[in-house]
């Protein structure tokens, strides 16, 4: 079942290239998301058998983040039919990136190997990369070189904490995570901890995490709402994941000290550098950009800090992504409304799309983690870890950014809510197909902010406790 899944979305994607007109392509599109969905709904029910001779294999982790995945290209198959109603673009190269990107990202949730979990997250950065210059002017095209050569740089040194991690495990002979985890103790730990350093700097640049942050505000700002969406969504929860791997390692290796402080210092940098450069910032997406930065530095803070915190990071990862449905989604909806996303040249939203500006202040609430989003839940899990481990000052610093992200992100969206109202480029109407995903983020989000049901609270649970930490 797991190479069928992710054979599927990768043959579609050669299928979308043939001469198809734009409306099959996006029926194709719809349907595979379907599939995809469909069969890691059985998952939830039964865990699919090792393949591969344990190549591929799903655990709870790698359950959560496949689930993510696919919920995410459910929203974005749905936000696609309005999307291009009103784009003229040829919707080919857009629709063959998006399976070939649910293909690799599919083999990252499922891999327990980790170069096999190298090449995938590799391979999603090639096909994102197309994603990003969509509408081919040449700020969309600058940041597409920005982030293939970033990100290229992060996964080469990715690559080489793989072969230190290979080095360290030369009396075993293999990489496959169960037997690293089984042999821990014969791991040489110096260069382990060399591969640790390594693979959270390559991975983490994946991820958007500072100082290797500086791609993600401009391929944000430029790429549609959808691909903004599946990157800050399901992307980088691909490459916390890995990180996540490394964890379970550095856990039965006595190294979780050690890792654990680095993660902390580098959860602690994104918050300072998205919280400074936010209070600056008058673009939506951009504004968005920084959040999602944010947001990544509370998931390795999370991880860092150890017991409740690494459930309220994983808890954080599903509330993050369907955080990111509403911010990506309403902010695409808008730059296509008004052909910009800056503040100066969108305004009074409310006025003209009274559901989209309905949702931008639900954006701005669900994404700085106001209650009764499951945000602020899993945040505060987050920050009571810090209390907890008696890291008072750290405690107090995060809840100072956090402040901050708030201010920045309202000055700019009650500015493009409630401003004098600007012309928007296309007819004063809403789009159903839209509008729905983003609703139906909305109620989950706030669902999940009041219950959580018991199922998913006991996968959360194994799922963190795999870590070790």
């Amino acid at each position: 079942m797991l190479s069928i899944l992710i054979m599927i979305p990768f043959f579609c994607a050669l299928c979308a290239f043939l001469p198809l007109t734009k409306q099959f392509r996006y029926k194709l599109f719809f349907v595979v998301s379907l599939i995809h969905a469909t069969i890691v709904l059985l998952f939830w029910q039964h865990l699919p058998s090792p393949e591969f001779n344990g190549f591929l294999e799903l655990d709870q982790l790698g359950l959560i983040v496949l689930s993510i995945i696919s919920v995410l290209y459910l929203f974005v198959s749905v936000f696609m039919a309005g999307y291009f109603e009103h784009e003229q673009r040829s919707n080919r190269t857009v629709t063959a990136c998006l399976l070939a990107l649910l293909s690799t990202m599919t083999l990252a949730s499922a891999s327990r190997h980790m170069g096999l979990s190298w090449v995938a997250v590799e391979t999603s950065t090639l096909f994102s990369a197309p994603l990003i210059s969509f509408h081919r002017n040449q700020e969309s095209l600058e940041a597409t070189w920005k982030y293939l050569l970033i990100c290229s740089v992060g996964i080469a040194l990715a690559l080489m904490g793989t072969f230190f991690l290979a080095i360290a495990a030369h009396d075993v002979h293999t990489l496959l995570l169960p037997t690293l985890l089984n042999n821990a103790s014969s791991l040489s730990v110096n260069w382990l901890k060399l591969s640790v350093i390594f693979l959270l700097v390559g991975y983490g640049c994946k991820m958007g995490l500072a100082p290797t942050h500086s791609w993600k505000p401009e391929a944000y700002g430029q790429a549609t709402g959808m691909v903004a969406v599946l990157m800050a969504g399901a992307v980088t929860q691909c490459s916390f994941l890995a990180l996540m791997r490394v964890g379970q390692i550095c856990s039965k290796t006595g190294l979780t000290d050690f890792y654990s402080s680095i993660l902390i210092l580098t959860g602690l940098l994104s918050l300072g550098v998205a919280a400074i450069f936010i209070l600056s910032e008058r673009n939506i997406k951009r504004a968005f950009a920084y959040s999602s930065i944010e947001h990544m530095g509370l998931l390795v803070l999370g991880l860092g800090l150890g017991g409740v915190g690494v459930f309220g990071a994983v808890f954080h990862m599903i509330n993050n992504a369907l955080a990111k449905v509403i911010m990506f989604l309403t902010a695409g909806s808008i730059a296509q409304k008004y052909g910009s996303s800056r503040v100066d040249e969108v305004r009074g939203v409310i006025h003209v799309y009274p559901v989209t500006g309905m949702f931008l202040i639900v954006a701005l609430l669900a994404g700085t983690g106001m209650f009764p989003f499951a945000t602020f839940h899993s945040e505060l899990m987050i920050l009571n870890a810090a209390v907890i481990s008696k890291h008072y000052i750290l405690c107090v610093f995060a809840v100072v950014c956090l402040g901050l992200m708030f201010i920045g992100m309202a000055r700019i969206i009650l500015d493009v809510v409630f401003g004098q109202p600007t012309q928007p480029v296309l007819a004063k109407k809403e789009n159903f197909f839209m509008n729905f995903p983003i609703g139906i983020a909305a109620l989950l989000l706030i669902g999940l902010g009041l219950w959580v049901p018991t199922f998913l609270e006991k996968v959360i649970r194994h799922a963190a406790l795999l870590t070790g930490f």
